[in-house]
């Protein structure tokens, strides 16, 4: 597949172009808001494969202000962003353009899309009201009562301004006189205010959308009907293409700038950021994500993060493992790669391509990220961050099993549920501890035992669930031993009173943006 990575637009979107030899027509593929969008990113470089095959180009993008892209605080950032994909393309020569959109960003297709051009709404909520109602009775009872901080709302994975909030309730469906097509789930209905248009049901949306990133599974039979779809819109004959002018380096501001890099045998697509000025003796930080999710964290918190660090003099490398994001093949069919040897792998990959020594080497992670941040590499990092921790198991996992395993406890047997009560029941308290450490979750000492006898500090930021998680499996045990003054390496734990294990919190964001940078500077303090 031939797909165009860069910068365009000011203020800049990130954008990815895919582009056969010659096009037939263009689509637009638009980001679902929030979690949607980082639960649906392989699903949307899936769809753009399928229509390339067919002869069909593709811009797939984070909008301004969102993800990748540059800052941008003004309102209508979402619907700008998608009309200035449209425009790339057809400066790159395609003709006929149509816009797709997946939940959410279906109001955004629909408020992009001219008369003359083709629309796809694929599980679209009712209106941008509704939608932005249902995303508020959600985080209400998600995150709680302290999702507002300074008049922004932290919804399931996205800050909004009190503007942009207006500017997405705003947002309707209208009848439309171009091709249009809705695609449901069974059993339900196209948004009325599209009128009569044509109506076609399909699976696995609810697999798909209505859970996490770790068990979430790439529809595949929909996104077949999407290139089938596009491929009946679009005309027989096919143009010629040229890729479009794009930046190789985005300018986040006059101090920090940032560009994409590869990584390693496999090609590891990653973003670095680095700020001007930069001592060579500054901090290397690699920055892991959470589950099966790209480089960009929930509500953009890894983003945040890495130009705070450049600020403050450290270079920034945000990675996406293979099966996330943007690194290797996507399929319908691909199995997760939660705590396996691919993941260790990778991890190798990115830090023998950096090449920077250990003493300037620092690892942070989140969730699935921070069992790999935390795992013993040939040359101990200088400091590890372990953000919302929940796994600290020794022997990796075979792919797909971690995720099949959790649709398993989502769904458990009547007979697995007798055998949890009885378990639980009868087992004495600290025996269940002692299994626990010794099966899939491992135990707090063992993980960390490698790091701290070599010289490297760890730090533990964890939620109450989390802090639970590292007490009974022995965190207080390995705190008594690795936490008190001269020590070579040491282990220091941060319990975040009101935080969550997702981060959809801005509270735990807040605190773990705040920690990471204070303890990178109080571990390089000459480096800015």
């Amino acid at each position: 597949m031939s797909t165009h990575h860069g910068w365009s637009g000011s203020p800049a979107l990130r954008v990815a172009v895919q582009l056969p030899p010659a096009a037939r027509a263009g689509v637009v593929i638009c980001p679902p808001l929030g979690q949607e969008g980082i639960i649906a990113y392989r699903t949307l470089r899936l769809l753009a494969d399928g229509l390339e095959a067919r002869g069909v180009a593709s811009v797939r993008y984070d909008p301004s202000g969102r993800g990748d892209a540059a800052p941008d605080t003004r309102p209508d950032a979402q619907v700008r962003s998608a009309e200035h994909a449209a425009a790339l393309l057809r400066s790159a020569g395609v003709e006929h353009v149509t816009f797709v959109g997946l939940a959410s960003a279906a109001l955004v297709a629909a408020a992009a899309a001219a008369d003359g051009d083709g629309l796809v709404v694929w599980d679209a909520p009712a209106s941008g009201r509704a939608w932005l109602r249902g995303q508020r009775a959600l985080a209400a009872m998600t995150i709680g009562p302290d999702r507002v901080v300074d008049g922004v709302e932290s919804l399931i994975g996205i800050d909004v301004d009190p503007a942009e909030a207006d500017e997405l309730a705003a947002l309707t469906f209208a009848p439309r006189q171009g091709s249009t097509v809705a695609l449901v789930r069974p059993g339900s209905r196209a948004p009325r205010g599209l009128g009569a248009v044509e109506t076609t049901e399909v699976t696995g949306s609810a697999e798909l959308l209505d859970g996490s990133s770790l068990v979430a599974v790439i529809p595949g039979s929909a996104v077949d009907t999407v290139v089938a779809w596009v491929d009946a819109w679009a005309p027989p004959g096919a143009r010629p293409v040229a890729p479009p002018l794009l930046h190789e380096v985005l300018d986040v501001d006059a101090r920090v700038s940032e560009r994409i890099v590869r990584f390693g045998p496999d090609d590891l697509f990653a973003i670095e950021t680095v700020g001007s000025g930069q001592s060579e003796h500054a901090p290397v930080v690699v920055l892991h994500n959470g589950g099966a999710e790209h480089r960009v964290g929930v509500a953009d918190f890894q983003v945040a993060l890495a130009r705070g660090l450049a600020r403050d003099g450290a270079r920034v490398v945000r990675v996406d493992r293979r099966g996330t994001g943007e690194s290797s093949a996507v399929a319908a069919d691909e199995r997760a790669l939660f705590y396996t040897q691919e993941w260790l792998d990778d991890q190798s990959a990115v830090l023998d391509a950096l090449a920077a020594p250990a003493e300037q080497l620092v690892l942070v992670g989140m969730c699935a990220g921070a069992w790999l941040a935390g795992r013993d590499t040939e040359d101990p990092p200088r400091l590890v961050v372990e953000i919302s921790p929940n796994d600290y198991r020794r022997n990796t996992a075979q792919p797909g099993t971690y995720a099949e395993a959790l649709r398993v406890v989502a769904r458990p047997s009547p007979l697995r549920l007798r055998v949890r009560g009885w378990w639980n029941a009868l087992v004495p308290e600290p025996v269940r501890e002692r299994v626990a450490r010794r099966g899939s979750h491992g135990g707090v000492v063992g993980h960390v035992r490698p790091l701290v006898e070599h010289g490297t500090d760890v730090v533990v930021i964890a939620a109450p669930e989390d802090a639970e998680l590292f007490d009974r499996l022995g965190g207080r045990r390995a705190e008594r031993r690795w936490s008190g003054e001269g020590r070579s390496g040491r282990l220091q734990v941060v319990r975040v009173a009101d935080g969550d294990h997702a981060m959809f919190s801005p509270v735990m964001r807040e605190v773990a943006l705040a920690e990471v940078r204070s303890r990178v500077a109080a571990a390089f303090p000459v480096h800015a």
